[in-house]
């Protein structure tokens, strides 16, 4: 036998590309996730030739460390199959690895199959190509162990390059400890491959072919070429492709910003901007003593246009009311829409005349007949007045009073103005009767969860519920939240109530789960009070715990402004709950900071887009592009979104086309109570039932 010793340099020579060509194939299939077809396919070629050339360099640089007594020589034809072998069974196996999201065991094997036999085919036929006659001595044993090697080499590795393949917290650092196994198991594939030949010392060799000196000069200059373009194109693109994410999120902040200070359908300012012109405008007045006025103004049946000709026609004639309004003013004042037909006018330095004419002229020009998509439409205008100092000294006794002037005109018959006075505070639900009354609401057994369903856009079954408080008062029957929370906030009785949210959450959770809908997901809103308790965790995991239910099946839901108050804290708490696995979504998004590089660093697993990007989505609208890049920077950050509000086919449309997951809102079902979900699925399950639940009443949606 000849005696065979190992270069170290170039046995370590060997192992870094086998570690390069690995990171590169690793890294390439990250990339196919993230790219369109036409890159994907790029990336899929170019990563399975790169694992195939660094597996056949790595064999051929482990081959020219073996030193021998003579001079070796490769056959060309042979060395270039084996070249060749590589390239196809590493391009073959990647594509089918990382082709779709769930790599099934049947694709594994598949792929492990051919990656193996290529790799054990190039590295048998790359031992052929040595130029001898009967030369070599196998030993089968050590044969066969390189082949079993071989299989969970290639296994591991194409299992490794289908589970990093997304980018996420960490990825290039495992990314790299995966290149370094797959590199230890290629390696030890050869070794093991090589350490099975024995060579004999009478064997016939054979001159011509290239000489090891040519070889080595060969499969250097090749591998060397072509690790470092593709190391080179791979840092370009993730250049790019962070510049381009860096860009995009700075357009959304800036949509974004200027989303939360003016109103989307109108232009005009929203209630954040109108309330700094306010504040700004207080303090002036209080330095010189110049009187304002607050005007409150709401469109009389307005819904029953929204009814009769659809919300599109509404918002038309929204447009048009505010185009109207604008014309009468002048530009020192400031006109806003607080949302859906009310509208608010800061009018500076003025008095009572002056506002006096200037309300009439409002209302008049409001009286006049719209003309809108064919239709001839009819609305009135009803306005509060309050003046500062007379009617208050702050922005909220002043916003009061304005709106109970306005009140005040509603319940006269609507379509005129009013100056607040002392004697129009006699509102409905004001005073100590409605305190006392929510007060002993929770101990008298009066709060209910109604449940409003959650779908999947693609197969439009219920995959969860969102809860949501309802009060049953004795006489004036089902309370919606806008009408009591405020007060709960405001006299602490949210934390209790809130802990009676979370318990009874669970425990509905564990009545489905023993009626057999263990599958189904649930989900509450936490307030800030709430959130901000120190006990707030625990809560969480020992209701969980008392009802039998798995974490993963309760999710909450809390606003961006919220989650962002006391950021630090914040990330805190929901890593803790995430380690058990309760779901964080954050709620409301869009309404707002909306800052999406602050929002990244929280760890939430699910974007709920707030209802008035919904409502005010058109196929012309700017609101169309906000969405989209949101749905897809979230699902960059590897969230979840959901959709709320949805009201019309329209919208499901289009929030589905733009790759929104899950939908929520009036087409599809109202919050409704426990009990009557039943009926809710045999509807849905009735063979004779519509795409979608027929959509609900005015008065449906009230109860909603």
């Amino acid at each position: 036998m000849l005696y065979v010793s190992w270069d170290p340099v170039l046995v370590g020579i060997s192992f870094l590309v086998a570690f390069i060509a690995s990171f590169v194939a690793l890294d390439s299939a990250a990339k196919i996730a993230a790219s369109n077809k036409k890159t994907a396919l790029f990336w899929r070629i170019a990563g399975g030739a790169t694992l195939g050339i660094g597996i056949w360099s790595m064999h051929f640089i482990g081959m020219l460390a073996m030193k021998m007594p003579m001079m070796m020589h490769y056959d060309l034809g042979i060395t270039a199959f084996s070249l060749l072998v590589a390239i196809v069974a590493a391009t073959l196996s990647i594509n089918i690895a990382v082709n779709g999201n769930v790599l099934s065991l049947k694709r594994l094997c598949v792929a492990t199959l051919i990656l193996s036999s290529g790799v054990v085919v190039m590295h048998y036929v790359g031992m052929a190509a040595l130029m001898m006659n009967d030369a070599i001595d196998w030993n089968y044993g050590l044969v066969a162990l390189s082949v079993i090697i071989a299989i969970v080499a290639s296994g591991v590795g194409l299992w490794l390059a289908f589970s990093l393949r997304l980018n996420g917290k960490g990825a290039l650092i495992n990314r790299m400890v995966a290149a370094v196994v797959m590199g230890i198991a290629i390696a030890a594939m050869h070794y093991t491959g090589m350490s099975a030949a024995e060579f004999v010392d009478h064997a016939h060799y054979m001159n011509g072919g290239v000489s090891e000196l040519g070889l080595s000069i060969w499969v250097s200059a090749v591998t060397l070429t072509i690790l470092g373009v593709m190391l080179i194109i791979s840092m370009v693109d993730s250049q790019l492709r962070t510049n381009r994410l860096t860009e995009n999120l700075q357009q959304l902040n800036q949509q974004l910003e200027q989303q939360a200070r003016f109103d989307g359908l109108t232009g005009l300012a929203n209630r954040s901007q109108i309330d700094l012109r306010l504040e700004d405008c207080l303090q002036q007045s209080q330095l010189t003593l110049t009187p304002f006025a607050l005007i409150f103004m709401d469109l009389d049946r307005f819904k029953l246009v929204n009814d009769a000709w659809g919300h599109h026609v509404g918002d038309h004639l929204l447009v048009s009311v505010a185009n109207r309004i604008s014309a009468c003013l002048t530009p020192k004042m400031t006109l806003a829409r607080l949302g859906g037909d009310e509208f608010i006018l800061l009018v500076p330095d003025t008095n009572q005349g002056d506002v006096e004419d200037l309300a009439t002229r409002l209302v008049e020009c409001i009286r006049r007949p719209f003309f809108e998509a064919g239709q001839i439409l009819q609305v009135s205008l009803s306005a509060g007045i309050s003046l500062y100092p007379e009617h208050g000294k702050s922005l909220q006794e002043l916003k009061l009073r304005a709106d109970t002037a306005m009140y005040n005109i509603k319940q006269q018959g609507r379509n005129g103005w009013a100056i607040y006075h002392a004697d129009m505070m006699q509102k409905t639900w004001e005073g100590a009767e409605f305190l006392q009354d929510l007060t002993q609401a929770l101990e008298r057994d009066q709060f209910e969860l109604w449940y409003q369903p959650k779908y999947h856009a693609a197969s439009k079954s219920i995959y969860g519920f969102e809860a949501l408080l309802r009060w049953r008062h004795p006489t004036k029957g089902i309370l919606l939240p806008e009408v009591f929370l405020a007060t709960l906030e405001n006299t602490g009785l949210m934390v209790p109530v809130g802990y009676w949210v979370i318990d009874q959450a669970c425990l509905q959770l564990r009545q489905w789960a023993d009626e057999g809908h263990q599958d189904w997901g649930l989900s509450i809103n936490l307030s800030a009070t709430q959130f901000e308790q120190y006990d707030i965790y625990d809560t969480l995991c020992g209701a969980l715990s008392r009802h039998a239910v798995p974490p993963s099946r309760l999710t909450i839901e809390l606003t961006e402004s919220t989650a962002l108050r006391n950021l630090e804290r914040s990330i805190g708490i929901l890593n803790d709950l995430n380690r058990v696995g309760i779901t964080v979504s954050i709620d409301d998004f869009g309404t707002g900071y909306s800052n999406m590089l602050t929002l990244k660093n929280l760890p939430a697993r699910e974007l709920k887009i707030d209802k008035s990007f919904v409502r005010d989505i058109r196929d012309n609208s700017k609101n169309v592009k906000i969405v989209s890049t949101i749905i897809d920077i979230a699902h960059s950050m590897n969230m979840n979104v959901v959709a709320e509000g949805i009201e019309t086919q329209d919208q499901q449309q289009l929030l589905t086309s733009l790759g929104c997951g899950y939908l929520q809102g009036f087409l599809f079902a109202k919050a409704l109570p426990a009990k009557e979900i039943p009926q809710l699925l045999a509807t849905l399950q009735s063979p004779k039932k519509l795409s979608v639940p027929p959509q609900p009443t005015a008065i449906q949606k009230k109860q909603a």
